[in-house]
C-alpha cells in the first residue's frame, strides 16, 4: 500500500499538527519518530489484550507521518 506524504518524522520532541484543513477534526495530533511510535503501538496492544477493550481511538498512537496543509 502506498500513502502519500510530505514528511516523516525523524527527529523531535513535542511535536503536534493540526489537520483541520484535510480532516476536519481541530484536534492537535501528536507526531513522533517511527520508532516510538512502533513502541507506542505495542504497548496498546499489550493493553488491549489485557483489558479485552475492543473501542479504540485512533488517536492513541502518534504518527510520524506529516501532510501537507498541517
Amino acid at each position: 500500500m502506498n500513502i502519500p506524504v510530505d514528511g516523516v518524522l525523524i527527529h523531535g520532541s513535542g511535536v503536534t499538527v493540526t489537520e483541520a484543513a484535510m480532516t476536519g477534526e481541530s484536534d492537535e495530533l501528536k507526531k513522533e519518530n517511527s520508532d516510538v511510535c512502533k513502541m507506542r503501538r505495542e504497548e496498546k496492544e499489550q493493553e488491549f489484550a489485557y483489558t479485552k477493550e475492543t473501542k479504540r481511538n485512533p488517536h492513541d498512537i502518534p504518527s510520524p507521518i506529516m501532510l501537507s496543509g498541517t
